[in-house]
C-alpha cells in the first residue's frame, strides 16, 4: 500500500513538473505576432466546344464560316466580402485548354459590376490548334496573377464576362476544345 501512495506523489510531481516546464518558456505577447496564411483553391470557369454544336455537317465542307463566337456572361462574385479584399494577399487563375480541333481559339474575359460596366483590364489568350479528331490533345495553359493593386480594382466585381473565338470553320472540322480553370486564393490574416 505504501508502494501505490509512493507511486502516485511520484506520478503527481512528474505531471506538475512536465506541465510546468512546458509553459514556463512561452511568451504569450508572441500570440499578436501570429499570421494565418490560408490557400483556397476554387473553380473558375469550365467550357466545352464541340464542332458538331457549332457547325451544321450538313452545309457544304468548301463554304467556310469566317468566324464562331461564343459569348458568356454569368454571376461570379470574384472576391465576396470586405474582409477576403482586405486579407487577400494575390490570386492565380490557372487556364488549361485541350484541343483536338485543328484551329487556334482564342479566349477573352473580363469583370463587371452590378451596373453591368466593365472594371479592370480584359484579358486574352489564345489555345493552340489540335491535330485533330481522334489524336491526343494538345494543351495549353496560362496562368494569371492578381496582385493587391489588382484586387483592389476588381474588389466590386459581381460577374463575369467571357468569350471564345474560332476562325475558319468548316463543316470537315471535327473535335472538342475543351477549357478548365481553377482559382488559388492566398490569403495572410493577421490575428
Amino acid at each position: 500500500m505504501k508502494t501505490k501512495k509512493v507511486y502516485v506523489l511520484l506520478c503527481g510531481v512528474c505531471i506538475l513538473i512536465s506541465l510546468i516546464s512546458c509553459v514556463k518558456d512561452v511568451d504569450f505577447e508572441q500570440a499578436e505576432d501570429v499570421v494565418l496564411t490560408p490557400v483556397y483553391e476554387v473553380d473558375f470557369v469550365y467550357s466545352r466546344f464541340d464542332t458538331n454544336q457549332f457547325v451544321d455537317s450538313n452545309i457544304d465542307p468548301a463554304i467556310v464560316i469566317p468566324e464562331v463566337i461564343v459569348n458568356d456572361t454569368l454571376d461570379y462574385d470574384l472576391l465576396g466580402t470586405d474582409f477576403v479584399v482586405d486579407n487577400l494577399e494575390r490570386v492565380e487563375l490557372t487556364f488549361e485548354f485541350t484541343n483536338t480541333i485543328e484551329r487556334d481559339f482564342d479566349f477573352d474575359f473580363g469583370f463587371l459590376n452590378d451596373n453591368n460596366q466593365r472594371i479592370g483590364p480584359l484579358y486574352s489568350m489564345t489555345a493552340n490548334s489540335g491535330n485533330g479528331e481522334g489524336t491526343g490533345p494538345i494543351v495549353t495553359t496560362e496562368v494569371i496573377i492578381f496582385d493587391t493593386a489588382d484586387i483592389g480594382v476588381l474588389r466590386d466585381a459581381t460577374r463575369l464576362v467571357s468569350s471564345m473565338r474560332v476562325q475558319n470553320i468548316n463543316s470537315s472540322l471535327r473535335g472538342i476544345l475543351e477549357l478548365r480553370s481553377k482559382g488559388t486564393y492566398f490569403f495572410n490574416y493577421e490575428l
